[in-house]
Formats: structure tokens, C-alpha cells, sequence
């Protein structure tokens, strides 16, 4: 079972790092046009990432019914489901392009931008957004891949498109090879272009017939409802995460730009540290469909409590490596001293609570595998305003230090760690019926 598990985690927690380092080469280069530029991309970054939480109800939904599919051997419900969710997913996506392509002013303006930062935030947006209808019937075709257990085929495609977005920025934003210089209208294009071939690979794999799934036109209304009644929460508890977590940056900044800055860098190094977190959790959700699918609930909760195991020991070596070596880490990314200082302090204090985290991204993935996604959503929302958001503010009136903050956060991190084990050590995801 631990070959199995990995052979799941692993792909998957390098497909999310390369999606990272994608991210962090795209800002290099954009980085070298405009301060305007940065602060464009950036933000039209984030509400990119505020639409994915709407994405993520497809992606759920989707792994969610598919894995039980699979685990039962009906391929054939799972190919009807499969296509009834892609044209849900191309009809949903329609507002989302409609709103990127024709008023992204509106968000600048509501994150307080400048009118030259609003001008390159539209040119970007409005390109990427073109490519909604194929973000959203991408989710539904990943997830239904990733839901058989096979994460490398996804992985070797992201390093393709990922490549491929990489030159084509090269060639598109500097106007290098013979290309017109486009700036941030050739990051957006080499982008728009990478994430629409991809989802195209992706489509091109699963019609081969490789998983047993055939797309059909008679669709399955149930089973696409069901699968839409299972992913609303988890798009909602995503919306919501990311909203709270727009605050919780509100309060850090309230400490002053260099806190604000080595938090962002803090963050960022400890998002790296997430991948394996974020395979687990596919583990855990693929296998805990799968087995519930085969009608062996007891083999789900010992895949879950392996992959935990893993995790935790994965996790908790990279609390050691921010505890003991934090200043050498941050100042990766910045030489100012006291960026480097309080980046440190956040890595030294997160670091603690790295084990937690592997608890509760296993636990989410198992819970959200079994269907419980309104128990996760009802757990995470709950527990980051009761033990995070409300009492970080209150310490921003008691101390003029960021420490007790972070230290709200760490404690926060474990209260949510233990609630999610008494759920689902009592066992009651067990008995969902999908």
C-alpha cells in the first residue's frame, strides 16, 4: 500500500511544484518591464486564483464520483458523468469569461489599484480569460484522470506545457527569436496558449480509451448532480479560505512593509514546502474514492492512515529545515536585513507546525474523498475565523509585535488538526452513500 500511495503522491506533489516555479519564473520576467507590470500581473494572479475556487467544484465533484466508479468497475457511469460535467463546466465558465475578457477593471479597482496598474491588469486578464471555458472542462478531465490513480501522465504533461510556456514567454514578452515585443499582452497570449494545449493533451488522453471511459452524449443527470451537490461546498470552502486569507494578510501588514514583505516571502518559501502535502491529500482523496467504490470503507481509513504516516514524516522534516536553517532561506530571495529577520521569524514559528499541516491536508483529501465536503468546508471555515482571524485582530490592539500573531496562526493549525481526527476517527464518512 505505501508503493501505492507514493506512486500517487509524488507525481502529483511535482506537477503542484512545477506549477509554483512557473509562477515564480513568469513574475521574473514580468519583473524586468514595469513596477506597473509586476502589480498588474499579480493581481490579475489573484483573481485568477479566486475563479479557481468555482473551478474546484468541478475538480472535487468530479474525483469524488469518478473514484467510486473506477473502484467499482462501472467505466461506463464514469464516462457519462465525465461528459455531463464538461458541459456543465463550459456553460458555468461562461460568466467568468464574459466578466475577464469585458470588466477585470472592476476588481483592480476594487483592490485599490492605480489606473496604470488597472490598464496592465485588464490586457492580461482580458487574454486569459478567453481561456475559461477550457480551465473549467480542464478540471473535469484532470480530476477524472488523476481519480484512476495515474498522476504521472498529468505530471509529464504539465512539464511540456510548462516548458512551452516558459519560451513562449521568452520569445513574447521581450519580442526575442524574431517575435514582437508584446510585455504583459505576450505573457498573457504565451499563457492563454499553454493552458488551452494542455487541456487539449489532456482531452486527446482520456478519449484513447487508456482508463476505460468513452464519452457519450447521454449523460448522467443524477450522477452529474450528485457530483455537483458533493463539489459546491468544496468550491465554497475555497472562496471562502481564500477571502480569509485576503484578511489574515490585512493584519500582517498592519505590522509594517517589512513584516508584510518577509511574511510574502515566508509564505512563499513555505508553499514549496506544501507540494508533498498537496500529493498526500490527492492520495488520500483517489484512494479513499476508490475504496469506498469497492465497498471496503476499512481499507480506505488504513490508505488514509498510511499516507498520514508518510505525510507527517515528509512534513515534519521541513519544519526541522525552517526551524534550523530560516535566515539561509529567505535571504534566497531578498539581502535587505530586516526582510531577512522577520521572513526568519515566520519560518522559525511555522515550522512547528508542519506536522499538523500534513494532518490536515490527509484528512481534508480522505474526507473529500468519502464526500464529506460539508464537513470540511463547516471545520476549516469555522476554525480559521474562531481561532485565526478573531483573535489575530484582537492581538494587533494588545501588542505592537507580529509574534503573537504567528503564534495564533501555529496554534490555530493544530486546533484544526485535531478536530478533523476526532471526525474522522468516528467514523461517520463511512457510511455516505453517493
Amino acid at each position: 500500500m505505501k508503493k501505492k500511495i507514493l506512486s500517487i503522491a509524488i507525481p502529483a506533489a511535482l506537477g503542484n511544484l512545477l506549477d509554483t516555479l512557473q509562477l515564480l519564473i513568469d513574475m521574473l520576467m514580468i519583473g524586468r518591464l514595469s513596477p506597473s507590470a509586476i502589480a498588474g500581473v499579480g493581481l490579475g494572479g489573484q483573481l485568477i486564483i479566486l475563479i479557481y475556487s468555482f473551478i474546484s467544484i468541478f475538480y472535487v465533484g468530479t474525483n469524488v464520483i469518478v473514484s467510486r466508479a473506477y473502484g467499482e468497475g462501472n467505466t461506463e457511469k464514469a464516462g457519462k458523468v465525465i461528459s455531463g460535467l464538461m458541459v456543465v463546466a463550459v456553460i458555468f465558465s461562461l460568466p467568468f469569461l464574459f466578466f475577464t475578457v469585458y470588466h477585470p477593471d472592476i476588481f483592480f479597482q476594487i483592490m485599490g489599484a492605480e489606473k496604470d496598474v488597472v490598464r496592465q491588469g485588464h490586457t492580461y486578464v482580458s487574454i486569459i480569460g478567453l481561456t475559461m471555458p477550457f480551465l473549467f472542462a480542464g478540471a473535469v478531465i484532470h480530476s477524472a484522470i488523476v481519480a484512476t490513480g495515474d498522476t504521472r501522465t498529468p505530471l509529464y504533461i504539465s512539464i511540456f506545457t510548462n516548458s512551452l510556456n516558459t519560451v513562449l514567454n521568452y520569445c513574447l514578452i521581450f519580442g526575442n527569436f524574431g517575435f514582437p515585443r508584446l510585455e504583459v499582452q505576450g505573457a498573457a497570449i504565451a499563457t492563454s496558449i499553454s493552458y488551452t494545449i494542455e487541456v487539449l493533451i489532456f482531452l486527446a488522453v482520456l478519449i484513447t480509451g487508456r482508463y476505460g471511459f468513452r464519452l457519450s452524449l447521454k449523460t448522467s443527470i443524477e450522477e452529474t448532480i450528485k457530483a455537483l451537490k458533493i463539489g459546491i461546498p468544496a468550491g465554497l470552502e475555497k472562496f471562502i479560505s481564500f477571502g480569509s486569507f485576503l484578511i489574515f494578510v490585512k493584519i500582517v501588514a498592519l505590522y509594517g512593509t517589512a513584516t508584510l514583505a518577509g511574511y510574502q516571502i515566508g509564505l512563499r518559501i513555505e508553499g514549496i514546502a506544501f507540494m508533498p502535502g498537496f500529493g498526500f491529500a490527492t492520495a488520500a482523496m483517489v484512494l479513499t474514492g476508490q475504496y469506498m467504490g469497492m465497498k471496503k470503507p476499512n481499507l480506505a481509513e488504513k490508505s488514509t492512515i498510511e499516507t498520514l504516516k508518510i505525510a507527517m514524516g515528509f512534513m515534519g522534516i521541513t519544519g526541522v529545515l525552517f526551524i534550523a536553517f530560516p535566515e539561509q532561506l529567505v535571504s534566497l530571495f531578498t539581502d535587505d536585513r530586516e526582510t531577512i529577520e522577520k521572513g526568519a521569524l515566520y519560518l522559525r514559528i511555522v515550522g512547528i507546525s508542519q506536522i499538523p499541516l500534513a494532518v490536515e491536508f490527509v484528512l481534508n483529501g480522505a474526507l473529500r474523498g468519502a464526500g464529506a465536503t460539508r464537513t470540511t468546508l463547516l471545520i476549516n471555515s469555522l476554525s480559521f475565523w474562531a481561532f485565526r482571524i478573531i483573535p489575530s485582530y484582537m492581538a494587533t490592539k494588545l501588542s505592537d509585535s507580529i509574534v503573537p500573531v504567528y503564534i495564533i496562526m501555529t496554534v490555530e493549525t493544530f486546533i484544526k488538526a485535531g478536530i478533523l481526527w476526532v471526525v474522522y476517527k468516528k467514523g461517520k464518512w463511512k457510511k455516505i452513500k453517493i
